[in-house]
């Protein structure tokens, strides 16, 4: 599969901030959404900087080739040198944000989402791992995160309108609900590194193909207008990080249609294989109407990181605009790592 450009895109550059506003008169507040790559996103809301949420970011990158040869006969491991090399050059997520990262929301067991995420939970001391129980027991070997930080959500997920789950309190600032998603597949009809880990690993896995898929899911994370559980929801973002079919679209926005309403939604959208899932993002956003649509996992992320990024492998970059245009028009976004979309109201 080959890569292109990334223009069409019109990726917003490393560390700027674009401002997204939802202000009846004079803004209140905001909530900062900080891109780290690929799929990776710092959550800060200004009325609390202290209980912080993240979605794993990924820094390694693994090439074409070392995945075709070099992970069968050596092995693949995070790239520290890398992560570290990256994150100096992202001061909105600096170490002492990440020490505040309360939740990290995974959407799926995948080496592109989990590889780079034992390595950075020791800046995360006070983090939760949100996940499936395949995540849970991927997660099971890293001494720095103890079992009670290890959360499996599969008994807590919404699955439609009539199983709208139930909410994890992050602070009295922000909740979290995870839905049942799916993984469109890679190539064709194949999925890379399907199914389940059952039981906790003792070591972490060896090969990008131990990281197991696992039950997808997609989050919606709440932000209150005031600390309280009681206030009405000020921004609702809703992130997934695989591209899903259109019931499975659907079954979320039913799901969403049970909860409190929001004064703005922003919806975090996967570039990766949205052509291989039918009616994507299509349902979802005509469902929605989000203010704003964040293009994510848009880089190729099978190309070193320290090189001009180009659009991940497959993807028609020009397609997708178009496919995203009809429901948001230019209210859309495709963020480099470091750069931060600030929605206020």
């Amino acid at each position: 599969m080959t890569t292109g450009s990334p223009t069409p895109l019109r990726p917003a550059p490393a560390n700027a901030v674009q401002v997204v506003d939802a202000c009846a008169s004079a803004c209140a507040d905001s909530l900062d959404l900080v891109a780290m790559g690929v799929a990776g996103y710092l959550l800060v809301p200004w009325q609390d900087t202290t209980r912080l949420v993240l979605t794993p970011p990924m820094f390694t990158n693994p090439t074409v080739p070392w995945l075709v040869l070099g992970d069968l006969l050596l092995g693949t491991r995070p790239d520290t040198a890398q992560i570290t090399r990256r994150l100096a050059a992202m001061p909105a997520a600096g170490t002492e944000r990440l020490g505040r990262v309360r939740a990290v929301l995974v959407g799926h067991g995948h080496y592109d989402h989990l590889l780079d995420l034992p390595p950075l939970l020791p800046r995360m001391p006070h983090a939760r791992v949100y996940g499936s129980e395949t995540v849970r027991n991927l997660l099971a070997p890293v001494t720095s995160l103890a079992d009670s930080m290890r959360v499996a959500v599969d008994t807590l997920a919404a699955r439609h309108g009539a199983q709208a789950g139930q909410s994890i309190a992050v602070s009295p600032l922000i909740q979290l609900r995870a839905i049942t998603w799916a993984h469109a597949p890679n190539i064709g009809s194949l999925t890379i590194a399907p199914g389940h880990q059952r039981t906790p690993r003792r070591t972490l896995p060896r090969t990008v193909h131990g990281w197991k898929m696992g039950t997808p899911y997609a989050w919606v994370v709440d932000v209150r207008q005031r600390p309280d559980p009681s206030a009405a929801v000020a921004v609702r973002l809703v992130y997934h990080d695989a591209a899903a079919d259109a019931d499975v679209q659907r079954r979320a926005a039913e799901v969403m249609a049970t909860m409190p309403p929001a004064h703005v939604t922003v919806v975090i959208m996967t570039a990766a294989n949205f052509d291989q899932a039918n009616a994507y993002p299509d349902v979802l956003l005509a469902h929605l109407t989000p203010q704003h649509v964040l293009v994510g996992h848009w880089e190729d992320f099978f190309r070193s990181s320290s090189r001009p990024e180009r659009v991940v492998r497959g993807t028609n970059a020009e397609a997708l605009v178009r496919r995203l245009t009809p429901f948001v028009d230019t209210r859309w976004s495709a963020p480099r790592a470091g750069a931060v979309t600030r929605v206020r109201w």
